[in-house]
């Protein structure tokens, strides 16, 4: 939306040039140095997330204090310039965010490697406008601008089709790709995006025979749990035809059809074995597996892990006697249909997400549920959970501003009091439901921080209710506690009080190693030491190691939901597309926490 002064009405340029004139200071102040004017243009309790932008690096910090400390430790490398309204966004306007009414206003600027786009929030103070939230995010690169290609995507005087020249160039035959993308999902497509538009060379390999297969080949009732106007991908929009919840098979063959789309160089049957990193030359040695059998090994500068979640390894819990049941035993990420296991008894062990989702499809297709509970669940109906989400994406605001709004949020302090709030507001309205639960035997968890802090943090051990609550209400779905069972037995499990409960066979529900363990298992332990756990929240309130530098050069791990996804990965491109055109020599891990301190 292009900001036309002419059809403004008075108060909107006011509001306009009043703005403009707090990016003008703003420009000044930082050309001239003057970082202790900062506390004219940010009240005290301030917050500012960078995105690559100033740093080189993401994460967010609290208090004028700290904000100029990190300011004076990235400006004059970084040389940022320009600050202006953005000419693509929606005009200032006042609104209340976290409580507070504001003057939010989309901004752009440059920096001596590329050009970056942002958001402030602005308070109306005796003294002029003062910032409290400011986003800065790095869009791209000098020289390596998005646009769309030139031609007709090939040479015409060649004798090759435009057919012949994408399997050619999908090939690598004749030179290695600048950035392996492990993983073949939402994270990995969105993240060779937006390294192919600034001009990348990025090859995306997944260890399924066929793209979407990460979701093709799960459970038969699988759906997305958040709504699709949240989980658009980049660059291509889901139609208005498609249902308001994806079904997991849509969803795949999506992905099937946005990798076509999009032109990605992507392989299929393709395991990656193994990487080594080569201080000396700045690349990786990385090996992989194609599925003839025979191995290729590329010399990529970056490698980019986009195996989190349903592409991780299983986690499969010691629990005593578990190896003599004499029936079946699998993971989730081995169920494929409740139809399976029609007429059977089954226990799915762990009452999480994908125990509760499991759960359901088997009563659905005639089996004997019953779940085996060790730990306490939160659960959350569907439709509450609407209630934690920006109603910008659901109102008709355009998405790239819906983002822009959600990442700009993202203050830790104010983030953990606003998910605090807004899930006490979940628990009151779900009240009835939790107790019900409780009474039917599911033990629950009501956490201080809300449940989308536990999303955040852990990404375990809640359900978001799309009715197996009801099913183990009305007593459809059994629930036994870990603490009454004595030990898994031929037949089933053998209870405390003496009793055998039978079962043909056992799922178990419990979730996936931290990403970690496969770091150690590709690259080494030492590598897996020194970048340490994946997700969670780090010391500077951002997802630990999560579309960010790590502590190992070349690195990089994505993992979170498609809507973070989204707006994560094209300042994490920037970054990477940065470091490969040589406008940061030096790994800058680490560099928000050391030069702007931390959250508690």
């Amino acid at each position: 939306m292009n900001l036309d002064v002419t059809s403004r009405p008075s108060d909107q340029l006011s509001l306009d040039e009043n703005v403009t004139g707090w990016l003008t200071a703003f420009q000044d102040l930082l050309s001239a140095q003057d970082f202790a004017g900062l506390a004219d243009l940010f009240v005290a309790d301030s917050h500012w997330r960078d995105m690559g932008a100033f740093t080189w690096d993401l994460g967010n910090v609290s208090g004028i204090d700290t904000i100029e400390k990190l300011m004076k430790a990235s400006v004059v490398d970084v040389q940022p310039t320009e600050f202006r309204l953005s000419p693509e966004r929606s005009a200032p306007k006042r609104i209340v965010r976290s409580g507070r009414e504001v003057v939010e206003a989309f901004i752009s600027f440059r920096t001596k490697a590329g050009y970056g786009t942002g958001v402030v929030r602005l308070l109306e103070t005796e003294d002029g406008l003062k910032a409290w939230m400011l986003l800065t995010r790095l869009e791209g690169i000098v020289g390596a601008e998005k646009r769309r290609p030139r031609g007709a995507g090939f040479d015409r005087s060649g004798d090759l089709s435009w057919h012949d020249v994408r399997k050619q160039r999908a090939s690598y035959a004749d030179r290695d790709p600048e950035v392996v993308v492990v993983g073949g999902g939402h994270h990995g497509l969105f993240s060779a995006v937006h390294l192919q538009s600034l001009g990348a060379d990025v090859l995306v390999v997944d260890r399924f025979p066929r793209a979407g297969d990460n979701w093709r080949t799960r459970y038969a009732s699988l759906a997305l749990h958040n709504e699709t106007d949240m989980v658009h991908f980049p660059g291509l929009p889901f139609p208005d035809t498609y249902p308001q919840y994806l079904p997991k098979d849509l969803l795949a063959d999506w992905i099937e059809l946005y990798v076509e789309a999009m032109q990605l160089n992507y392989w299929s049957a393709t395991d990656f074995v193994s990487g080594e990193y080569h201080e000396a030359s700045g690349k990786w040695q990385v090996v992989l597996r194609l599925a003839d059998g025979t191995e290729r090994t590329m010399h990529p500068r970056h490698v980019v892990m986009a195996t989190g979640g349903v592409g991780g390894r299983p986690y499969r819990p010691e629990m005593p006697g578990l190896d003599s049941f004499a029936g079946n035993t699998l993971h989730t990420k081995e169920f494929s249909q409740g139809a399976d296991h029609a007429g059977q008894r089954v226990l799915v062990v762990g009452v999480g997400t994908s125990g509760h989702d499991t759960a359901r499809e088997l009563h659905l297709n005639g089996a004997q549920v019953a779940m085996l509970q060790r730990s306490p669940v939160t659960v959350v109906d569907l439709e509450t959970t609407k209630l934690c989400y920006p109603p910008a994406f659901f109102d008709g605001t355009p998405l790239a501003e819906a983002d822009f709004m959600s990442m700009a949020g993202w203050a830790y302090p104010v983030l953990k009091s606003g998910l605090r709030q807004l899930g006490q507001m979940c628990i009151d309205q779900d009240e009835e439901l939790l107790q019900s639960l409780e009474a039917a035997g599911l033990r629950i968890r009501r956490p201080e921080n809300g449940f989308l802090w536990q999303v955040y943090e852990t990404f375990a051990g809640y359900y978001f209710n799309v009715g197996a609550s009801e099913l183990i209400i009305s007593g459809d779905i059994q629930v036994h506690q870990a603490e009454d069972v004595v030990s898994f037995v031929p037949e089933g499990l053998a209870m405390s009080g003496g009793q055998i409960l039978p079962f043909d066979t056992v799922i178990l529900a419990t979730g996936y190693m931290n990403q970690r363990y496969e770091t150690e298992a590709l690259f080494g332990r030492d590598v897996a030491d020194r970048v340490g756990d994946i997700g969670g929240f780090d010391e500077v309130g951002e997802l630990r190691n999560t579309y960010k530098p790590t502590a190992q050069p070349g690195l990089w791990f994505t993992s979170s939901g498609f809507a973070s996804g989204r707006h994560l990965a094209p300042s994490m491109a920037a970054m990477i597309k940065g470091q490969l055109d040589g406008h940061v020599t030096e790994n800058r891990y680490g560099f928000i926490a050391q030069n702007g301190g931390t959250h508690d």
